[in-house]
């Protein structure tokens, strides 16, 4: 049980230097799309697609994270050692809020019908977890 709830403090650990990696990504992809709007931009209409899928992409892969870290931490918690289980309760509404973060970025960026109901999908589990942790003691 040790060893596992050590796994998952340094798999979550990770996972919060990934998230802020993804903000530089997000950064750094917003700054490459601001360049698709000058008129004289000079790029390709290659060039210009694949800076929309990259600014798309950031995002769309940090609520894929979150919510797979969440499903992980909800996995742990009812093996969880009760002198630390708020801090796996902490972990999930920070996950939470991350992902529907990342989703208002993905709805700039003109996502498919298909991918956006999927995000929800993934949001909606998100809530339910919430709403799991909130109410267990």
């Amino acid at each position: 049980m040790a060893e596992e709830a050590e796994q998952l403090a340094s798999r979550l650990t990770n996972v919060s230097m990934n998230c802020l990696a993804h903000a530089d990504k997000d950064a750094e992809a917003y700054s490459r799309l601001q360049s698709t709007w000058k008129k004289d931009n000079g790029l390709s209409e290659s060039e210009l697609t694949d800076i929309k899928k990259h600014a798309l992409d950031v995002p769309t892969e940090l609520v894929r994270i979150c919510h797979g870290e969440c499903v992980a931490v909800m996995k742990f918690i009812p093996k969880c050692n009760p002198m630390i289980v708020s801090d796996a309760k902490v972990a999930i509404h920070l996950l939470a809020g991350a992902a529907r973060a990342a989703y208002q970025t993905v709805l700039v960026n003109s996502p498919s019908k298909e991918l956006q109901e999927e995000l929800v999908v993934m949001l909606e589990e998100l809530g339910e977890y919430e709403k799991f942790v909130l109410k267990s003691s």
